[in-house]
């Protein structure tokens, strides 16, 4: 029986870096494809422009998690503070040199032409005989690449800096430009079959609020401008709920046709418990989790984004703030998510909840959980949020209780509420269905381009 060798020597001048994780890790290899540095097909561009104060400039922003590159705003050179910037061009390799392995990069559109960026963004030419830019950012984009883009990233904590010369330096498979061009092809039109999924989901979720409309004599009105010509515009004391001139122009766009809005704040009986969340001891080997606003999806709980915390921290917390069925989750920070609901259903009962979320456990004798999940996470509910989000001492938005209270809403029969909720329960799960398949279908597009490119694992 033979033993694993403890140590691993390398010859000084197999070494470019002192980055032990790139020392010792294999590079990216394929059976069918020879593989050269990334820098065979990519060139640094730095196309200096200084900004003046009297012209207006395109900015981007480079998403993470793959979500390629977008145009951020247009603002006067006055308000930029770093005057020497870089000019990028549409079919461009835009990297964020500190999100890189977060996944942020991506080919500039042809909406950023000309756009300008920091020196904390990266953008290259794709040397057209070697490498199509879309097959680059789909390798790029493979999970196999993530171990790179780690290994090419040094820092301290969270502040990883991709490494330009070992970024380019990498070996990876480049295939013959015609089957690059294949693999691009057939990825593409598995993407566009999943978007036409995707899309048919978005239509399943836009009727089912259509429909909650309609059964509730809820009417949607049209932006209006005053047409009596006065400069200034009345408000009624007794109508405002916060002051700020956002708080007071902000007209309600909804008319209730239907039964009488009412609030939590106007009936109290409603509701058994509404509160917030704890911020959490964690404990990466703690064997229990707690929730955050990343698990609590639009109508849906995903404990993929949940957390482990110390048992014993958990256990000094009273049962009676864990979630049980029928519980509605409400993220109370964020821009984005603020204000997103889902309802708590058996498998996610039992779970304490960071500070982030609020809990609202409804009276089921007078509120039916279900039907006033799908109604929060309307555009009723949810331009009344963003009406009523503050920001408090950190800057941070945030959905209070009390706001909360003061959201108004239709409130039918109970036995009305119960089949509307089972209606748009069985409108949702077509809609999870349909982003389900559009998931799979990707999988297995991506499935099918690593097996192409590096072969049989």
């Amino acid at each position: 029986m033979t033993r694993p060798a403890l140590l691993k020597f390398l010859s000084f001048h197999q070494v470019s870096n002192w980055n032990i994780k790139q020392l010792f890790n294999r590079p990216l290899q394929s059976a069918a494809y020879p593989s050269y540095p990334l820098g065979n097909a990519l060139v640094r561009r730095k196309e200096v422009v200084w900004v003046e104060d009297t012209n207006r400039y395109m900015r981007i922003t480079i998403r993470t998690n793959c979500g390629g590159v977008v145009v951020r705003d247009r603002p006067l050179g006055k308000t930029v503070k770093t005057k020497q910037q870089y000019r990028i061009h549409a079919g461009q390799l835009a990297v964020s040199k500190i999100d890189a392995r977060n996944g942020a990069f991506g080919l500039v559109p042809e909406e950023a032409e000309g756009a300008i960026i920091t020196g904390n963004f990266w953008v290259y030419d794709v040397l057209p005989q070697t490498a199509m830019p879309e097959y680059l950012v789909r390798l790029l984009a493979s999970p196999r690449f993530v171990q790179i883009w780690e290994e090419c990233s040094n820092g301290s904590g969270n502040r990883l800096y991709l490494q330009e010369p070992q970024f380019l330096h990498y070996p990876v498979p480049f295939p013959p430009l015609v089957v690059q061009e294949r693999l691009v092809e057939n990825f593409q039109l598995t993407e566009q079959e999943a978007r036409t999924l995707e899309e048919r989901a978005d239509t399943l979720e836009q009727l089912l609020e259509q429909e909650l409309f309609k059964d509730l004599g809820v009417v949607a009105e049209t932006e209006s401008s005053p047409t009596d010509g006065s400069l200034l515009r009345i408000a009624r004391f007794c109508d405002m709920t916060q002051w700020g001139y956002d708080k007071v122009e902000g007209r309600f766009p909804f008319q209730f046709i239907g039964p009488a809005p009412v609030s939590l704040k106007q009936v109290p009986q409603l509701c058994l418990a509404l509160f917030r969340g704890k911020s959490p001891r964690y404990d990466p080997k703690g064997d229990r989790v707690i929730l955050n606003q990343k698990c609590n999806r639009k109508n849906e709980i995903d404990l993929r984004y949940a957390k482990t915390v110390d048992s014993a921290w958990l256990e000094r917390i009273s049962q009676k703030q864990f979630t049980a069925p029928g519980d509605l989750l409400i993220n109370s920070t964020g821009e984005g998510t603020l204000g997103r609901a889902s309802m708590v259903d058996h498998a996610h009962a039992g779970l304490f909840l960071d500070s982030h979320l609020l809990l609202l456990r409804p009276n089921c004798r007078r509120l039916d959980p279900r039907f006033f999940a799908y109604l929060f996470n309307t555009t009723l509910v949810q331009r009344q949020v963003e009406q009523l989000k503050g920001a408090q001492a950190t800057k941070q938005t945030e959905l209070g209780i009390e706001n909360v209270r003061r959201i108004q809403f239709p409130l039918p029969s109970l036995e009305r509420q119960q089949e509307l909720g089972a209606r748009a329960e069985q409108r949702a799960q077509l809609a999870r269905r349909l982003r389900l398949q559009a998931s799979q279908l990707r999988q297995k597009a991506q499935e099918a381009f690593e097996r192409e490119v590096f072969g049989q694992p």
